[in-house]
């Protein structure tokens, strides 16, 4: 087994796939057609490779979700706790399925331009950063909903959820995240994600525009 294939087995993929999308008239944004591909599936497509295993945590899997034949997730926590919930079900899930990972990437599903390094360059701090939440940042602005997570994390999330804790940044407080910046890719940035009717002619542009580099 290469040095490369070593590490990437440390880390499990999970695609977060929660939210109402309200913003999106309620529509499972998952779902939403990307020049001829579903969200869910570019996604899935740009983790794919970087890690040894992804999952989804996702509530209600339509019949897209299914056809990947990934793991699906629900919320071990009931009341519907936001994405810290899904963060949390990931770890708990890795930790009983594959003991030998030691930290979980969560992606999320509205963001399809992520880097595709990834998880190289959040594990890369990992070397310098045991236990703490690797965060990635761009332009000055941080997406908590991208990071490389801890297994051994997995009992103070969930303490802190039934707590009353909701906010990523909440949970943070204590447990102190790494920020890792990304430049971006073709002057597109790599963490811009889908939240209305109107960013997807922007994101077509941005496919348009990563094609060509």
């Amino acid at each position: 087994m290469s040095v490369e294939t070593e590490k990437r087995n440390k880390v499990i993929g999970c695609i977060l796939c929660g939210g109402k999308s309200r913003r999106m008239g309620g529509s499972d944004k998952a779902l939403l057609d990307l020049n001829g591909t579903a969200l869910l599936e570019h996604v899935a497509s740009r983790l794919h490779g970087q890690v040894a295993q992804s999952v989804l945590s996702v509530n209600e899997p339509s019949d897209l979700h299914k056809s990947l034949g990934l793991p699906m997730l629900s919320d071990e926590l009931e009341g519907h706790l936001g994405p810290l919930a899904g963060v949390h079900s990931s770890l708990s899930w890795v930790r009983q399925n594959t003991p030998d990972a030691s930290d979980v990437v969560t992606v999320a599903v509205d963001t399809p331009f992520f880097p595709t390094d990834l998880v190289e360059t959040l594990a890369a701090s990992r070397k310098t950063n045991a236990g703490a939440p690797i965060i990635c940042s761009s332009g000055g602005r941080d997406h908590f909903a991208f990071g490389l997570w801890p297994v051994a994390l997995a009992d103070p999330l969930k303490e802190y959820l039934l707590k009353g804790g909701r906010s990523i940044k909440g949970f943070f407080e204590n447990h102190p995240p790494v920020i890792v910046e990304f430049k971006l890719q073709n002057a597109v940035d790599p963490f811009f994600n889908i939240n209305t009717p109107e960013d997807v002619p922007v994101a077509l542009e941005h496919l348009a525009q990563l094609q060509v580099q």
